[in-house]
């Protein structure tokens, strides 16, 4: 009948019961009140690091119940287990809700694993310029759940860490130093060492470009109506952008400066007038 209670499970409860002794359910109860105090505090110190770390507080609310929940089951298993009493059901209890709750939070649990490894790992800091998952900016915070970047046009990105640590990165500021990478193409009635002038007279006219590493200019390659030239030139990380807009302009300046004539895709047609039979 529904609602019955089985008199095989009274039996079993009765047995446990007597089988009890003082000394057992003494020392159980010493260790479920050491148990409980020693979780609240364990809790306590969780609490402020999740804080210190700036993790959200709805996150952590959450967090620090699951985490309560859990050490006081551990301390009611363990308090049983010495007073005698089986905690087999325990076991099988706390596993399926352990199994529920990890896959309710997958997400939130591998953001914090990737924001732990962020810490731990230091692939990137505050204030440095990042590329995450195909966006790039500033990193201006990073957290136990998101890292945030400030893009050059001024939006706020926030990347979950869980593909922070799992993407393709590209730190840009950390190496203090960046090279300029340009290409230019030049007739062919210009040879390379007055191409390779014209270029250095460009380089001079823009101070953040370092002098060690030393530009270094190549030859590229021989096109149908140009001679295609690639300029390398090493700069700190900070002026990187600046200096490369200001390189483009004083490249123009500096080829008419040198008479160097910038080509464009063109087709140069030779008449030759036919001679009187």
């Amino acid at each position: 009948m529904e609602g019955k209670v089985d008199a095989a499970q009274v039996e079993e409860v009765i047995n446990v019961a007597k089988s009890l002794n003082p000394t057992e359910i003494i020392v159980a109860l010493a260790i479920l009140v050491i148990g409980i105090i020693l979780s609240k505090l364990a809790v306590k110190v969780i609490d402020k690091v999740l804080k210190k770390y700036k993790v959200v507080p709805a996150v952590t609310t959450m967090l620090m119940t699951i985490i309560r929940f859990i050490l006081y089951m551990i301390v009611v298993m363990i308090a049983a287990n010495s007073a005698g009493i089986p905690v087999t059901s325990f076991v099988a209890v706390f596993s399926v809700v352990g199994i529920a709750i990890s896959l309710a939070l997958q997400g939130i649990l591998s953001n914090l694993a990737g924001g732990l490894i962020i810490m731990t790992v230091k692939t990137f800091e505050i204030g440095q310029f990042v590329e995450v998952d195909g966006y790039n900016g500033t990193v201006t915070d990073i957290n136990m759940m998101y890292t945030r970047l400030l893009a050059p046009d001024g939006r706020i990105i926030f990347i979950p860490n869980s593909k922070t640590y799992t993407n393709r990165l590209i730190n840009y500021s950390m190496n203090p130093q960046r090279r300029i990478e340009l290409t230019v193409s030049a007739s062919y009635d210009n040879t390379p060492e007055e191409v390779k002038k014209a270029l250095m007279d460009a380089v001079s006219h823009v101070p953040q470009i370092l002098s060690d590493p030393a530009p270094v200019f190549h030859l590229e390659n021989y096109g149908d109506s140009a001679i295609t030239y690639s300029l390398w030139a090493w700069v700190k990380g900070s002026d990187f952008l600046n200096a490369k807009y200001s390189l483009n302009e004083e490249l123009y300046a500096a080829f008419n400066r040198n008479h160097v004539e910038m080509t464009y895709p063109h087709l140069r047609v030779h008449m030759e007038n036919p001679t009187n039979a």
